[in-house]
């Protein structure tokens, strides 16, 4: 047997080479000595690098003592004492025949999934079948009952790391891989709290079938100390400015002259504006109008979001109006027939992806100003302007339930009130 592996301060009495390989050994304490098989942690490094061995051997140190402290915690059930010994013991593991296996989690994901994807979007489908492959591929095919709040606050470690779009950009390959050697940034904290509470809905969902008597995953979320109004930045007057005088022609590209114009002087979302069909532009009372709705193909984002709110009187002075009626004459159906529709992301993919490059190029580097920064100058500015929250949240698709008197009694403004509050709108800038 080599010497022990120099450098290693703290467990280097745990690291040997034998064969050109190094391996970590420990001896087991007495007092959870009886839940193993052996005396004994022993286990190879797979590695001949004296500095990929330490570090190695640091996360398997890791790994075992904590599983030291949760045995000695007390009252685990068999099974989980099982898994615990496992992930630092493999050969300890007792296969389970199949016909002896519970609720595991591929079988309660198919009917979990099954029950609920009839009120999912297409998109959500996709990203909730996202969340559960990566639970299933960190966790393993376990059964519902021995998932623990530890293994869940692991779990939330273990996403950190992994690299947004994974799957996509590796194809075959287990998330497994980048936790153990992460190589770039993984996802947000606030992609990681929408992993959790996906995970959440699963357990309270198995909870309430009677599989398992409580959910371990409740207030799993990170805490985010920024404000959610400090996620993405304002444009400022001086970007508004560089977006308008960048505008291409509307000649052969209308949508890129228009939808920027419209976003700033009305505050839609993005997806709103790209999927406008003709029918969508009607004139109520003598007010021209935006009419936002899910007619045909067209998708909102949730029940508030349909509305009917005037054009600005800026953007009718530029030619929208004008340019609506030459799209009417012409018989064609949707405002920006240059947009294609693709399933999942609606009519705004090629115009999303234009915009990017054009904020980047022409308006700003800071990555907190995109599209939606429009959205916010435009609530902003109005706000400031003394604009009621009720009307704001109105022209904006925002709910305004949370009023008992509003929401259960109120009924929508009237475009002329809308107009009114809509005129106070001022960027200080000249078209």
């Amino acid at each position: 047997m080599r010497p022990l592996l120099h450098g290693l301060s703290c467990i280097h009495k745990h690291v040997y080479l034998r064969n050109n390989t190094y391996y970590y050994r420990s001896d087991i304490p007495p007092d959870v000595a009886h839940h193993f098989p052996a005396a004994e942690v022993k286990r190879s490094l797979k590695t001949s690098d004296p500095g990929a061995a330490k570090l190695a051997a640091l996360d398997m140190e890791l790994k075992v003592q904590q599983a030291y402290i949760l045995l000695r915690v007390g009252n685990l059930s068999d099974d989980i004492i099982q898994l615990v010994v496992g992930a630092v013991v493999p050969d300890a593991r007792k296969p389970t025949a199949p016909e002896e296996k519970g609720n595991v989690l591929t079988d309660v994901i198919n009917t979990y999934t099954a029950e609920k994807q009839s009120n999912w979007t297409d998109k959500t489908k996709m990203e909730v079948a996202g969340v559960f492959r990566l639970l299933v591929d960190i966790l393993g095919d376990v059964e519902i009952s021995i998932i623990t709040r530890p293994m869940l606050i692991q779990l939330r470690s273990s996403l950190l790391k992994v690299p947004p779009n994974f799957y996509k950009k590796n194809p075959g390959k287990s998330a497994k891989d980048v936790i153990d050697s992460p190589t770039e940034s993984g996802i947000s904290s606030k992609s990681v709290n929408k992993h959790m509470s996906r995970i959440g809905s699963l357990l309270k969902y198995c909870q309430e079938q009677g599989m398992i008597t409580s959910n371990p995953a409740t207030e799993l979320q990170i805490v985010d100390k920024q404000r959610v109004d400090q996620e993405r930045s304002a444009y400022s007057v001086s970007d508004i400015k560089k977006i308008i005088s960048n505008l291409p022609s509307a000649t052969e590209r209308p949508e890129r002259y228009w939808i920027p114009l419209i976003g700033l002087y009305s505050g839609m979302r993005l997806a709103e504006m790209c999927q406008f069909h003709v029918d969508d532009i009607i004139k109520v009372d003598g007010c021209w109008c935006f009419d936002i709705n899910n007619a045909s193909n067209k998708q909102l984002k949730n029940d508030a979001s349909a509305r009917v709110i005037p054009v600005h009187p800026k953007l009718i002075e530029l030619g929208l109006i004008r340019y609506y009626e030459g799209v009417r004459e012409s018989n064609n159906p949707r405002l920006w027939m240059n947009l294609s529709y693709i399933h999942l992301h609606g009519y705004t993919n090629t115009f999303g992806k234009w915009y990017q490059r054009y904020n980047r190029e022409y308006v700003t580097d800071d990555p907190k100003k995109v599209f939606h920064s429009m959205r916010h100058l435009f609530t902003d500015t109005l706000k400031q302007a003394g604009v009621q929250d009720t009307l704001i949240s109105e022209l904006v698709g925002h709910s305004t339930s949370g009023s008992m008197t509003m929401g259960r009694y109120g009924k929508r403004y009237q475009p002329r009130i809308l107009l009114e509050a809509l005129e106070k709108l001022d960027y200080g800038i000249k078209l």
